[in-house]
């Protein structure tokens, strides 16, 4: 009969094998946790005539193993499906509901989202504790499922509004044509920011917020060479206020870090907007241009992703930023030929990005609306060989009918 310390070394190794495997897939290892559960119970049965040292040491390494594999499964990011086919999403691309039939999106998390007949949103990122979405236009149902371990954290966009999750269930509308914004929640409760709200305002079970936020004058910027550097920007001055004693000069990267934006970007201004802009970190400069796009403050916004560009100018969030550059440009400033310049830059960049996808279909629409027919024909013809059933893909296929 083996020996049970040579049966524990083994039950080891095949850890540390799984372990090193690294897989990405949460299923993958929800199952490798089942199997492994399964062969602990037929060990401790057979556990049951051995010498009472021997049971001890094989509890003992199941136990450990157990809690590696937890936390290991607790540390992925979430992964999510769109469509009744189940397609793997990726964080960047957009998904937009364009027949009669909603499109779902399922996490692994086991959240949920329903993009309604004609929406249209991004999952921006994801983590261990929830996912960051934009709804660019539409309506969409929200089922957060709560924490099982620690805290959840999801983060809703549309417009200049943000709404903060934890775990619940409602429904979030934003028609981006005149930035009106409603909410209804049925389970739970959210807390919603915006540029037009005095504060952080809790949105209860059963409560129902509807907000319209209307569209500020915009700046508008001169650029020679979207890809090169940027020329000065004049940066508005109509963020708050000068607080009554000095804050801490780290107080915005706390703040960020905890997902205030709001309050991150006050504090970064009262501490020198330009300054903390050479200090901060590329994914600090991103974080902090969402915030000034998200309340409204699009000089700022500017500003930290052209910075970014200069310090950072071969990191992939130096092509994020050009990516969210042509973003402003087409959507608030309507200077369609200066978003060809930046949606141009990302795939130059980064030829096979998370981004690609998006980049050339937006390229597509920006050529489009610059009046730039041919190269928009182009495009088009591009992206239904890479993708012919994107999300751009009936764009594509009206501008090649003309």
């Amino acid at each position: 009969m083996e020996h049970p310390e040579a049966k524990l070394a083994d039950l080891g190794t095949t850890v540390r094998k799984m372990l090193a495997l690294e897989c990405p897939a949460v299923r993958e290892i929800r199952q490798a946790r089942t199997e492994f559960l399964q062969e602990i119970a037929v060990r401790n049965t057979a556990a049951t005539r051995r010498p009472r040292h021997g049971r001890l040491l094989l509890l003992a390494g199941a136990m450990a193993a157990s809690t590696v594999a937890l936390w290991t499964w607790t540390r992925l990011p979430v992964t999510f499906q769109v469509g009744v086919l189940s397609v793997p999403g990726r964080p960047g691309d957009l998904v937009r509901a364009t027949g009669k039939t909603p499109e779902p999106l399922r996490f692994s998390d086991g959240s949920a989202l329903v993009l309604r007949e004609g929406g249209r949103l991004r999952v921006l990122a994801t983590e261990a504790r929830g996912a960051r979405v934009l709804l660019e236009d539409g309506t969409v149902d929200v089922a957060v499922a709560p924490a099982r371990l620690g805290k959840k954290q999801w983060r809703f966009e549309a417009g200049p509004f943000s709404v903060l999750v934890t775990g619940t269930r409602f429904k979030l509308s934003y028609r981006a044509l005149d930035q009106t914004f409603g909410l209804a929640t049925q389970e739970g409760q959210v807390v919603v920011s915006g540029a037009c709200l005095r504060g952080p305002t809790p949105v209860g079970a059963g409560a129902r917020l509807d907000q319209s936020c209307p569209a500020k004058q915009l700046p508008s910027f001169r650029t020679t060479d979207p890809s090169g550097p940027s020329p000065a920007v004049r940066e508005s001055t109509d963020l708050a206020l000068m607080p009554a004693s000095p804050p801490r000069s780290g107080a915005w990267r706390e703040l960020l870090a905890a997902g205030r934006l709001q309050d991150g970007l006050r504090a970064a201004e009262r501490a020198n907007f330009a300054r903390v802009c050479q200090t901060a970190t590329s994914k600090e400069l991103l974080m902090l241009a969402d915030a000034a796009r998200l309340f409204e403050h699009t000089a700022r916004a500017v500003t930290a992703l052209r910075v970014l560009r200069q310090r950072f100018p071969s990191s992939a969030e130096a092509s994020t930023a050009a990516f969210t550059l042509g973003r402003i440009a087409f959507e608030q400033k309507h200077a369609y030929v200066e978003a060809v310049g930046w949606f141009a830059t990302y795939l130059r960049e980064q030829p096979s990005g998370p981004l690609m996808g998006d980049s050339v279909g937006r390229l597509m629409e920006a050529r489009l609306r610059a009046g730039d027919q041919a190269s928009a024909h182009l495009d088009a013809e591009r992206y239904l060989r890479r993708f012919p059933e994107g999300p751009y893909a009936s764009e594509a296929r009206g501008i090649l009918s003309k």
